[in-house]
Formats: structure tokens, sequence, C-alpha cells
């Protein structure tokens, strides 16, 4: 509107000094003055201005304010999916067409519960829901319900779900809502009263849209196992949709839709650095971006290529390195573990394809001898034994039994089986 009434007032003054008239005038002023009189819209607007008359806000009208004025972002942004995307177009659908599931007899859920680890973009998919459906979306943190003073989370609730209401259809996203939902009682204290009212205002306007399609309340949280229970039973949130991990092809997505806006170099291969990031989330992968970025800077290149990419996933697994110097023979028991591991796994098969070999700390006794023990080897062995213990309590092992199930493990024998079992599947 700001945009416009500047607009206005630029043409307005063109008009004024030229009377109107095209003579003397530049092809851009010409331009101007043509558009207004071809346009109805802003010759209105502009006898509007001229009339002296101003435009008011009704009193007592507050401009919204939990309104997000930037949410613009649509499906095609998010990247990483897979089937999740056919739950989060059902919920465009119920926007869109949601006198169709009302004729069907279908109740429209007035609460969805995104659940999945920090970082896996409930907040972006939760956006991404308005944008699609082309709805306000309204937006705000359980923590800022949680107040020390009495009424206030209440009256925060009952705000926000008044605005949602002027202004739908409507989106309402509460980011992570166990600061607030979490199960009643569970904390005493005038904390854990207010707490509770707060929470209960919640129930109450949740039940207050619900089949109705207009507002409909998406969280966020990352324990949905500490929820108190009439928050998630049906009528309110009654639709999960847990964001897991992405898989390979998910990171590749994802590294591609925030490489859009970075000086990639032609050749860059998203599958190898996907590859090497097994187990990160989107945040993650946003970061490895970053800090390539950050990297190609300091080197003064102008593009981002593979090498610099596999390096910063490896800085966001591992870390910096540890700059205190190392003497040479401690360099060389590095290097034998790593290629020693790099040698078992390729013979193993079923292993996926080895990525990078460091040398940076984070060996053998062929090699050094039985004398000379290395604590390099510590953390490997620890996990081996784990592994191993694993295999004997479920039933793998050469006794085929399930431990724990019906002998007491406060007999020493059980606990001593268990490890003479792990051993002989270690020495394997």
């Amino acid at each position: 509107m700001r945009e416009w009434e500047l607009e206005m007032e630029t043409i307005e003054a063109v008009s004024t000094t030229k009377d109107w008239g095209k003579e003397g005038m530049s092809e851009e002023e010409r331009k101007r003055v043509e558009e207004v009189e071809n346009n109805p819209q802003l010759k209105l607007g502009l006898r509007f201005m001229r009339s002296g008359a101003t435009a008011r806000r009704a009193k007592g009208r507050k401009p919204p304010q939990y309104l997000d004025l930037d949410a613009d972002i649509k499906f095609s942004d998010v990247a990483g999916l897979g089937d999740i995307r056919k739950d989060l177009e059902e919920i465009v659908d119920f926007f869109t067409y949601g006198e169709k599931y009302r004729r069907r007899g279908s109740k429209i859920p007035a609460g969805i519960l995104l659940c999945g680890e920090p970082g896996t973009g409930k907040t972006l998919l939760a956006k991404a829901v308005a944008g699609e459906a082309g709805v306000n979306f309204f937006s705000i943190s359980a923590s800022q319900f949680v107040e020390i003073y009495v009424g206030v989370g209440a009256s925060r609730v009952r705000a926000l779900y008044q605005e949602a209401r002027d202004n739908a259809p409507a989106v309402v996203f509460i980011d992570e809502l166990d600061a607030v939902g979490r199960q009643r009682g569970l904390i005493g204290g005038s904390g854990g009263q207010e707490r509770d009212s707060t929470l209960n205002q919640l129930l109450t306007c949740l039940d207050g849209f619900e089949g109705r399609g207009e507002v409909i309340t998406i969280a966020a949280t990352n324990r949905a196992d500490i929820l108190d229970s009439a928050l998630v039973r049906p009528g309110r949130f009654d639709r999960k949709i847990f964001i897991p991990k992405p898989g390979t092809k998910g990171r590749a997505e994802i590294l591609k839709v925030h490489a859009r806006n970075k000086p990639m170099a032609e050749e860059v291969d998203f599958d190898a650095v996907a590859e090497m990031t097994d187990g990160m989330v989107g945040a993650q992968l946003a970061n490895i971006l970053d800090v390539a970025a950050l990297s190609v800077l300091r080197a003064s290149r102008t593009e981002i290529t593979t090498d610099y990419l596999l390096e910063a996933a490896q800085l966001e697994e591992g870390g910096h390195p540890d700059p205190r110097p190392r003497s040479t023979k401690l360099l060389e028991m590095l290097a034998l573990n790593e290629a020693s591991m790099a040698a078992c796994a390729v013979n193993f098969p079923d292993f996926k394809q080895i990525q990078p070999l460091t040398i940076v700390p984070r060996m053998d006794e062929l090699w050094n001898g039985a004398d000379n023990m290395s604590t390099i080897w510590a953390d490997t062995v620890d996990q081996a034994r784990s592994a191993a213990r694993d295999f004997v309590y479920a039933g793998l092992s050469d006794r085929k039994d399930l431990y724990g199930l019906f002998d007491c493990w406060n007999e020493i024998d059980q606990v001593w089986g268990v490890d003479v079992e792990a051993l002989k599947i270690v020495n394997s």
C-alpha cells in the first residue's frame, strides 16, 4: 500500500508540473501519464489523493501480531519429502476442497502434529502447506505461552486463535509444542498451575475448530512421548506425521535446493556428498553449503566444487582437527589404524562404498607387538564388543539362548556366559 501511495505521489507531481500536457515531457514521464490515463484504478486513486482524504485504520483494530508475512514457501522449495508429501498435499486439499470432504461426511482434522528430530524441516513444511494452499500463516513458539505471570499464557492463546479466526482460512503453527503441552501435574507450584491453565485454553481453542476446515493447527515437536493425552486424542491433534531423516536420494535433493542461490561449479557431484553425509538432517546439509561457501571465499575462488563440499561435510561430522603437533611415530600408528579398517571394510561385501580416509585423531598388535598396544583402537574395540553382545542377546550365538527372559541377571554365571559367547564371535 505504501509503495502504491509513493507511486501515485510521483505521478501526481509529474501531471501537476506538466499540467497534463505531453509537450516537453521525457519518454519516462509520458509513459507514466499514459499509464494513469489507461488504468481506472490509478485514476481513482489519484482523485482520492487530490481530494485531501486519508485512509485510516478502524479504531480498536490492530494489525495481526502473529501473522508471518514472509511465509512464501512452496513444496518445490522443500526437498527430500518422499511419501510424506502425499499427507501434506491432503492437508492442502482440505483448504481448497473442504466442501467435498464435508459433503461425504469426512471430518477435517483440527490439528496436525509433525514429529521428528531437530533440523528435519518441520517448520519449513508447515510454511509450505500454507504457501501451497494460499492461506494466512500464523506462527508462534510454545515457549512464548509459558510466563510466570498468571493468565498471560492463556490470553496469548486466545489472541492467537482470534487473529486466525478473523483472517480465516489460515494455518496456525505452534513450534516446540512440548514446552506447553507436556502432561499436566508433572510440575508443581505456581509455574505448573500456569502451564496447565495455558494448556487447558489451548485444548478449548482446538475444540472450536474441529471439522470446520477454516483454521487448521500444525504443531511441531521432537518429544511426542511426553505430550498430554488430552492433547493428542482424536478431535484435537488427531493426525500425526513423522518426519524421518532423509535418505541418500533425499539428501542429494536437499543439497540441490540449498545450492540454488550459491555459485556452484558445473559438475558438482551431489550424490557423492549425499553418500558421505549419512544420518544428517536438512539443517546440517544447509550448513555444509554455507561452510563450503566460506571456504571458497577464503581461498579467493569463484565457484563451489565437490571437494569443498566434501571437506565441509567432514567438518560437520567430525569437527575441526586437533591442531596440536604430533610425533611421526603417532602419525604412523594413526595411518595404520585407518588403513587397517579400510582393508577390513573392503573384504566385507555387505559394507557400503568406502568414503574418505583420514589420519586425524578422533593399531595394531601385529605391527607394534603385544607389549606396545595403543589406546587409539579403544573406541573400535568397544563398538565391536557391544555388537557381539547384541548378537548373543538376540540368540545368534552357539548357545541360541535368549538371555534375560527367564534367567536371573543377578547370577554371575549368566553375565560370564554372555561374554564367553561374545568373545567367540569377535575372534571368529
